[in-house]
């Protein structure tokens, strides 16, 4: 079996970079990308907007549209995804996801949801991004160390709130595998998460981890 990829680092970003961008279709285990016009290749993102429209009618998917003031972009989850369905419209909320494209038309396959109570986060982004693309420090080196770590922080924090956040689950099976492998119904009682069994299945579709025997799995590596 071919040893799948490392995760991708999420990339901070505007909607704008990703419409205008380059889609770019890989074979084989090689994630697809955007080119944006900054040059940046992008599979994986990180994103901070508004929800202006959610779509519950879809046959075979659940979607809804976020927009952070330079353009909008639709999420499209092909698995029930609870994230969603909490999710309406007004909402400020900071988006994981793969971007994709289909018939022309680019969009978002998310991974992590999660709302942010404080609306200015989009405005503190906005300026973080302003700052990295025009690479201009318009705050003392130090000062602005400290807030985009801030920003960072609460990011990773509420992230790591989301319930069903499959990077719990990886790094439980990490730490229980003694290399024997490990028992799913041990993970499911160390982290508590509801949908862990789902977030395993994932997982072992994905090629990212296998069972070694029946009901223990390993991480491929």
């Amino acid at each position: 079996m071919p040893e799948p990829q490392k995760r991708q680092i999420a990339c901070k970003v505007r909607i704008s970079d990703l419409i205008n961008g380059t889609y770019v279709k890989k074979e084989g285990w090689t994630p697809n990308y955007i080119i944006t016009k900054q040059g940046k290749h992008i599979s994986r993102i990180n994103l901070i907007g508004t929800v202006i429209s959610k779509n519950e009618s879809e046959q075979n998917h659940q979607s809804l549209t976020i927009d952070d003031g330079s353009g909008s972009i639709s999420l499209r989850a092909f698995e029930k995804n609870e994230a969603i369905n909490n999710t309406e419209v007004g909402d400020v909320i900071v988006v994981i996801g793969r971007p994709r494209e289909y018939s022309s038309e680019k969009y978002i396959v998310p991974e992590i949801i999660k709302k942010i109570n404080n609306n200015k986060w989009i405005n503190v982004r906005k300026a973080e991004l302003e700052i990295e693309n025009l690479k201009i420090a318009k705050l003392p080196a130090r000062e602005e160390k400290v807030i985009i770590e801030n920003i960072d922080n609460e990011l990773e924090e509420q992230t790591k709130k989301t319930t069903n956040n499959p990077k719990i689950i990886y790094e439980t099976v990490k730490k229980l595998d003694s290399g024997q492998g490990v028992d799913i119904d041990d993970i499911i009682k160390k982290t508590g998460i509801k949908e862990a069994d789902d977030i395993i299945k994932k997982f072992l579709r994905e090629g990212e981890m296998f069972e070694i025997s029946p009901g223990k799995i390993k991480i491929l590596e």
